[in-house]
């Protein structure tokens, strides 16, 4: 290698010499098993926000059962929802013969 570069990397290396190691706390260790030994402490729960998810899980699933018995039944106008193939779709707009085939 060139000896500008082996005396470069020297220096940066030699850098590092002079630095102190850092100094941590030293009671760290036993705050951290002092902290783990304890047991979790569970607040608990408000009653009223069990109150609060009681009503919107009910209003939910009256509004599913609501919309489940009306779509069965007649509409206003009292035309029935029936469940419609291609085939009457095809035939009510007059596609019969409205078709493109590509060879």
């Amino acid at each position: 290698m060139n000896t500008n570069q082996e005396k470069w990397i020297d220096d940066v290396l030699g850098s590092l010499q002079q630095m102190q190691p850092a100094e941590g706390n030293p009671h760290l260790h036993t705050r951290v098993i002092a902290r783990l030994s304890q047991p979790a402490g569970r607040k608990p729960l408000q009653l009223k926000w069990v109150y609060a998810f009681s009503a919107v899980f009910t209003i939910m699933l009256l509004l599913n059962v609501i919309g489940w018995n009306g779509s069965t039944d007649s509409s206003t106008d009292g035309i029935t929802t029936q469940p419609v193939d291609i085939e009457t779709v095809i035939s009510e707009y007059g596609l019969e013969n409205n078709y493109t085939s590509i060879p």
